[in-house]
């Protein structure tokens, strides 16, 4: 057990330095993250406890030019944000499972990690642009898109016959 965790320690620190780097493709102007460290955390960062925190957490890791350039923009203008920056949530939050964060979007009836860090992008938006949040509305939707994909998977056949 003790080499399994050594192991990891190493791994996570020649990885880490590479995640850290740039979540936003070079062309889009990228940029370095600066995450608070906790020593406590399984990869060493800090993972927020809800909503709130991962908001305070951005405004602290992010450049400014970043967050003002996030600021400037629209809700709809985080989505450019979801593969690169919504990456780094969903691998470095642990939002596939299992962290404190994930388990907060759980407890919302979320549970997908595009979905929550697709909520932590658009929210944070109307953080920084004192904009309501409308969390409830955000989740109702994921709710209803997951409904209506139970939904289609109950009405399709499943073996096409002639």
């Amino acid at each position: 057990m003790l080499k399994i965790n050594l192991c990891l320690v190493l791994l996570s620190t020649l990885i880490m330095p590479s995640c850290a780097k740039s979540p936003e493709a070079p062309d889009e102007g990228g940029y370095q993250l600066n995450p608070t460290v906790d020593e406590s955390a399984p990869n060493g960062i800090y993972i927020p406890k809800n909503l709130d925190d991962a908001h305070e957490e951005l405004k602290k890791m992010l450049p400014k030019d970043l967050i003002t350039k996030m600021k400037n923009g629209t809700e709809d203008d985080m989505v450019q944000y979801h593969m690169g920056l919504g990456g780094w949530f969903r691998n470095n939050w642990g939002l596939w499972g299992g962290s404190r964060l994930s388990k907060y979007f759980n407890s919302l009836g979320i549970y997908h990690p595009d979905d929550m860090s697709g909520i932590i992008l658009r929210t944070f938006w109307c953080h920084l642009s004192g904009e309501p949040q409308r969390l409830s509305e955000k989740i109702s939707y994921y709710k209803e898109y997951w409904k209506s994909v139970e939904a289609s998977k109950e009405t399709s056949p499943n073996d096409v016959t002639q």
